[in-house]
C-alpha cells in the first residue's frame, strides 16, 4: 500500500489509484516523512519540470505547457503537438529545424534569467550536510547548477572499447579501468579521451541533456551554447567550428573535402539515443550498489515529474527496490528511541500534484505520495532543517558556556589555593626539621605520647627580610638565646641556650644535631616577651623528657614551651 498524504488539507481520498491508503492523523505522518528524508544518510532525488516552473520555465504536459504553447503558436505547422519539435525527427526538414532553433534559442535566455526554486535550494541544503547522494534531473535548465551543485555527466570508461583499440600495447601498460574514481590518473601515463571517471562524480546528472552546450553532429565535438545563441535566434543552425577549421586545413594540403557538419543543441530527443549514456548508466549502477567502501541510496525521493520517459522510469522502479531492500547498519544495530516503525519503512516518496499513470506500473514502487506543489514541502523541509540547526547551534552555545564557566572556577579554585598555601608558608617556621631518632635510655614502649600545639609569637622584621632573601643562609647569631620550659619535670625551669652558628649545609639536608649541656637556669617570667623568635610544635613523650640532654639545632629557634 501507498499512503497518501495531501499537502493541503481536507483532501479526500482519490478512487485512483485504488492501493492508496489515508493515515488517521495527516499532519502527524507528514512530520515523519519529513524525520524520515532528514534522517536519511544517501538521498537520491529524482526530479522533473514541476521544480523549476515557479523559476519561469515552463513544463511539457500541463494545459499550459510547452506542449501546447508550441502548438497554439504554429497553427500553420500542422503540430499534432509541440512534442513533434522534441522527436529526432525534426531534423529531417530544414523548416522544422528552424522552429526547434528558434525554441531553444527562447528556452536558453529563460534559464539563463531564471532563479532556483525554494527546492533547488533545499536540494542544496541537504548536499552542505552530507545527506544527498545524487541528483538525477530530467530538466534542462541546469539551474541546480546556479545553487552550487556540481554538474555534468563523467566520461565512460570503456575498459573493452580502449582493449580493442589498444590491442597489445595494454600488455606493458596497467589498465586505466583500475584507477579508482576518487583517485585522479597519473600525470605520466597515457591515457585516451574515455580513460577513466574524474576524481569526483558530479552531484548533478542531467538525464535529457542540458541547454548549455551544442555539439557538432558529424565531429561531436562540444561548444559553449552562448557563443552561437544569435544564429539559433534566427532558426539558423550554425556550422561546426572544428570542421571548418579541418576543412579549410584539408584544401591547403590538397585532400578532398569531408563537408561541415552543423551544431545542435546537447539536449536528448525523443527517439534518439543519449550521446552520454553509458556515462549517466555508469554514476546509476554505483549509485544502486555502492562503490570504494561507500554503500548505495537509502532513501528515494522523486519530485515534479510524470514519469513517462521510459528511461527515467526505469531508473526510478531500479532505485526504488534498492533503497527499500536495503537496511543500514544503523537500523539493525541500535536504533534511535525516536524511531519508529513507520519513518524506518518510509524509503520511496513520491512528490507531485498526480499520481503517475498506468497507475498499475506503479503498486509497491512508493510508500509514500505527497500530494501537492514541490515548493510547499521544500519549504516546509527548509524549516526543519533550519529549526534544527538552531537547536544545534543553541546546545553548541551551552556546553561553551558551560565551559567557560568550569574554567572560571577552576582558575579561582586555583587562585584560592595558592593563596592559602602561600600564607601557610609565611606563618610556618623558617626551618622545618624533620623527625630525627631521639636517645631514650629507658623503656618508652608503655610511655604515652602527646603532641603539643603551641601558638605563634610576633616575628622580627630583621627576620622576614631574611626569609625573602633565599640566597642568604640564616645567621643564627643574631637571634635571642634559646628558652624552653620542660613541662615533665618537677620543678618548672627554663634553660638557657646560647645561640650556635650553624654550619652551611644544602636545604634538602636534615639539620643536625648539638648537645648542650643543661645549665640549671632560669629566666624570669617578665623578660619572656623579649623573645622574638618562631615557635616550633615539640612533640615528645614524658619518659624522653626525662632523658633529655640534647635538642635538635631547629629548637634554636624556638621559644617557650608551655603545657
Amino acid at each position: 500500500m501507498t499512503v497518501f498524504l495531501p499537502l493541503e488539507s481536507h483532501t479526500p481520498l482519490p478512487t485512483s489509484p485504488p492501493f492508496l491508503s489515508q493515515p488517521a492523523n495527516t499532519d502527524a505522518h507528514l512530520r515523519k516523512v519529513i524525520q524520515a528524508i532528514l534522517k536519511a544518510r544517501r538521498i537520491v532525488v529524482v526530479c522533473g519540470a514541476g521544480i523549476s516552473v515557479q523559476a519561469g520555465i515552463p513544463d511539457f504536459r500541463s494545459p499550459e505547457g510547452l506542449f501546447q504553447t508550441l502548438k497554439r503558436d504554429n497553427p500553420r505547422e500542422n503540430l499534432a503537438s509541440g512534442k513533434d519539435l522534441f522527436d529526432a525527427s525534426v531534423f529531417n526538414s530544414e523548416h522544422t529545424t528552424s522552429l526547434f532553433c528558434q525554441m531553444i534559442a527562447q528556452l536558453s535566455r529563460l534559464s539563463q534569467d531564471a532563479e532556483p526554486t525554494s527546492f533547488h535550494r533545499v536540494l542544496r541544503a541537504l548536499d552542505d550536510r552530507g545527506k544527498l547522494l545524487r541528483v538525477y534531473t530530467q530538466n534542462i535548465d541546469a539551474i541546480e547548477q546556479k545553487t552550487g551543485l556540481s554538474f555534468g555527466v563523467p566520461e565512460f570508461d570503456d575498459r573493452r572499447g580502449k582493449n580493442r583499440a589498444k590491442g597489445k600495447a595494454l600488455a606493458t601498460q596497467p589498465p586505466t579501468g583500475d584507477i579508482p574514481i576518487d583517485q585522479p590518473p597519473d600525470p605520466g601515463s597515457s591515457t585516451s579521451r574515455h580513460s577513466s571517471l574524474p576524481e569526483e562524480i558530479p552531484r548533478c546528472i542531467p538525464l535529457h541533456g542540458t541547454l548549455q552546450s551544442v555539439h557538432c553532429q558529424t565531429c561531436t565535438h562540444s561548444f559553449p551554447l552562448q557563443e552561437h545563441l544569435p544564429s539559433l535566434t534566427i532558426g539558423q543552425p550554425p556550422q561546426c567550428p572544428e570542421c571548418t577549421s579541418l576543412e579549410r586545413t584539408r584544401q591547403l594540403i590538397g585532400k578532398r573535402r569531408r563537408g561541415i557538419g552543423k551544431l545542435r543543441p546537447s539536449v536528448v530527443l525523443y527517439n534518439e539515443a543519449h550521446k552520454d549514456g553509458e556515462g549517466v548508466g555508469d554514476v546509476v549502477s554505483k549509485d544502486l550498489m555502492g562503490s570504494k567502501g561507500r554503500s548505495g541510496a537509502d532513501l528515494l525521493l522523486v519530485v515534479g515529474t510524470s514519469l513517462r520517459v521510459p528511461g527515467t522510469k526505469r531508473i526510478v522502479r531500479e532505485f526504488s527496490k534498492a533503497v527499500r531492500s536495503r537496511v543500514s547498519s544503523k537500523d539493525e544495530g541500535t536504533a534511535s528511541a525516536l524511531s519508529t516503525d513507520e519513518e524506518s519503512s518510509i524509503k520511496a516518496v513520491y512528490l507531485n500534484l498526480d499520481f503517475p499513470v498506468p497507475t498499475r506500473e506503479w503498486e509497491g514502487v512508493f510508500d509514500v505520495w505527497l500530494q501537492g506543489d514541490a515548493q510547499t514541502f521544500a519549504r516546509m523541509l527548509q524549516e526543519e532543517i533550519e529549526k534544527r540547526a538552531r537547536a544545534r547551534d543553541l546546545a553548541v552555545e551551552k556546553k561553551k558556556k558551560r565551559d567557560e564557566e568550569a574554567a572560571v572556577a577552576a582558575a579561582n579554585a586555583f587562585e584560592d589555593s595558592s593563596s592559602s598555601s602561600s600564607s601557610s608558608s609565611s606563618s610556618s617556621p623558617l626551618i622545618t626539621p624533620k623527625p630525627g631518632k631521639r636517645r631514650v635510655d629507658c623503656d618508652s614502649a608503655s610511655s604515652k605520647r602527646r603532641k603539643l600545639i603551641l601558638p605563634l609569637s610576633p616575628e622580627s622584621p630583621a627576620l622576614t627580610r631574611k626569609r625573602q632573601d633565599k640566597d642568604v643562609l640564616p645567621d643564627l647569631m643574631t637571634s635571642s638565646p634559646l628558652m624552653i620550659r620542660i613541662p615533665s619535670r618537677r620543678h618548672s625551669c627554663y634553660v638557657d641556650v646560647p645561640p650556635v652558628r650553624l654550619p652551611p649545609t644544602p636545604e634538602d639536608t636534615p639539620p643536625s644535631r648539638y648537645k648542650r649541656p643543661f645549665s640549671g637556669s632560669s629566666l624570669p617570667a617578665s623578660e619572656l616577651g623579649s623573645l622574638t623568635c618562631s615557635i616550633l610544635e615539640i612533640g615528645l613523650s614524658e619518659d624522653e623528657l626525662d632523658c633529655y640532654d640534647a635538642l635538635p639545632v631547629s629548637c634554636l629557634r624556638s621559644t617557650l614551651v608551655d603545657n
